[in-house]
């Protein structure tokens, strides 16, 4: 399986978070960390961090970079919250496959967030909530090539921010 390399969307949310969310002595969450650019930023800025990822390769490399770094990172193998213990989090990401369809050139899995993009996505937000503290946060990246209305009007989220680049439009999605 292959891991999800840095792209414009991980530093999209990533840059969000350093711009808008104190991260300081906080507990954070990320659902599928792929290449962990987002957890080790958070660590770094003293987040208590635990990133999970259904791929055993992404969190290798992530505990190999976080040691280099002398980081403590907390790292779970999880399909989106299945083997993630439920605690009080303030802060939640996920930065989703997020591209409609179901099939394609390869590595789907790291791309491809279903039929119209968001089943994914959707499944993050009908389960969230439960692990965060009552002043907790979550953060999720869509995109305009897909439904991403439908995830602001059925699970009444916000868009929080917006980066056009030149082929779609990138969405933080969140409260």
């Amino acid at each position: 399986m292959k891991v999800y390399k840095p792209s414009e969307d991980t530093y999209f949310l990533r840059d969000f978070l350093k711009d808008n969310i104190e991260l300081e002595g906080k507990k954070l969450l990320e659902i599928g960390t792929g290449n962990g650019e987002i957890a080790i930023d958070a660590a770094e800025r003293g987040a208590e961090v635990t990133a999970t990822d259904i791929n055993p390769e992404a969190l290798e490399q992530v505990g190999e970079k976080a040691e280099q770094k002398g980081l403590e990172i907390d790292l779970e193998e999880s399909d989106l919250f299945e083997d993630v213990e439920k605690e009080d989090y303030d802060v939640v990401v996920f930065n989703p496959p997020y591209l409609p369809g179901d099939n394609g050139v390869g590595a789907e899995e790291i791309w491809l967030g279903g039929e119209t993009g968001v089943e994914l996505s959707e499944e993050f937000l009908k389960e969230v909530e439960a692990y965060l503290s009552g002043h907790g946060r979550f953060f999720i990246v869509a995109s305009s090539l897909a439904d991403f209305r439908s995830l602001t009007e059925n699970f009444r989220i916000s868009i929080l921010d917006e980066k056009k680049l030149w082929f779609e439009t990138l969405y933080i999605l969140g409260k």
